[in-house]
């Protein structure tokens, strides 16, 4: 089983870099680098908390879906 640990760090700190070089040559973790392009926006949070409320439309059929679509 694959566990993912999220840690915030400065990717421009050169101690950082050494350091998550280190663990990854030694203990052969992959870290996975993300910017704050990747977090999402408020838009897509209201989204999401929409979708955990229930507040979807659930199509029949495309031809339900492309007449709410398309009005």
């Amino acid at each position: 089983m694959t566990q993912t640990m999220t840690i915030e760090y400065n990717p421009s700190d050169s101690l950082v870099q050494s350091v998550i070089g280190l663990i990854q040559q030694v203990k052969k973790i992959r870290i996975v680098s993300r910017t704050d392009e990747d977090v999402p926006n408020a838009e897509t949070l209201a989204a999401i908390q929409d979708i955990k409320e229930g507040k979807v439309y659930h199509a029949k059929n495309t031809d339900d879906l492309f007449q709410q679509i398309l009005g």
